[in-house]
């Protein structure tokens, strides 16, 4: 059952990272992102960011296909496109102090291709190369 849902587009602060933890007693891998979420108007014919309405979103990604596809391919920097669901994550930590801020979890994370030189596609899973798979059609430089 979903909550809140949201689309949120933006580029990654840093690096996404992938561990472990246990939910239940059952391990599972969990894979960790952070989106800045820009927001730009335009001041006097130019595009200014409006630091108001800009933020960060953390993301968490619980499916396992889509955490290891983002692993192996997004890095700092990439710009997405994230739909999941939002929620307000409010924690006090060691010290005492409360700490609040958006997390997403995700169910879709989109590479959009600014900043892409190139796209490199996995040969198909349901027919090897040697059954007809057609290696040239399965590069693409953008």
């Amino acid at each position: 059952m979903m909550g809140m849902t949201a689309r949120l587009e933006g580029n990654l602060t840093k690096n996404p990272e992938g561990r472990v933890v246990t939910v239940d007693g059952e391990k599972r891998q969990l894979v960790e992102l952070r989106v800045f979420c820009d927001v730009n108007r335009q001041v006097d014919g130019e595009w200014v960011q409006d630091e108001e309405r800009s933020t960060g979103v953390d993301v968490t990604i619980w499916p396992p296909g889509l955490g290891e596809v983002v692993l192996k391919t997004l890095k700092k920097g990439a710009r997405v496109i994230v739909e999941g669901e939002l929620r307000l994550n409010e924690y006090v930590d060691a010290e005492g102090t409360h700490h609040a801020g958006l997390r997403c979890s995700a169910t879709s994370v989109s590479l959009l291709p600014y900043r892409v030189e190139a796209i490199t596609f996995a040969p198909r899973k349901d027919r090897p190369e040697s059954e007809g798979g057609h290696a040239s059609r399965d590069r693409a430089s953008v």
